[in-house]
């Protein structure tokens, strides 16, 4: 196994799961609907996203994993500072969005 190329494979399919995770919970909270077909899967919406996002992150590290090629350390750097903002830009989005709707701004 190439350890580099996993960990890039791995930090691309954080941050695009981060992404996921921010955006559905954005959505869900603006469309009922989705917010009941989540509940529906597994009891509560946000057990349904964590198990979603699992599956997400383990499907999206596959392909990556399987389509990367020539993996340096630049590029493991890179995409290692793309999870970290990703998670730090998704936890800002959301704070901003709960926000606005608790206020009544949405």
């Amino acid at each position: 196994m190439n350890k580099p190329k996993l960990i890039y494979a791995s930090a691309l399919s954080a941050t695009l799961t981060a992404v996921f995770v921010t955006v559905i919970t954005i959505v869900a909270e603006l469309n009922p609907a989705l917010k009941d077909w989540l509940k529906n899967l597994s009891g509560h919406h946000w057990t349904s996203k964590s198990w979603l996002s699992i599956v997400f992150y383990i499907l999206v590290l596959g392909v990556i994993y399987a389509l990367a090629r020539n993996v340096d350390a630049r590029k493991v750097g890179v995409s290692l500072k793309l999870a970290i903002w990703s998670a730090v830009l998704g936890t800002i989005a959301l704070l901003l969005f709960y926000t606005a709707h608790n206020f009544g701004w949405l």
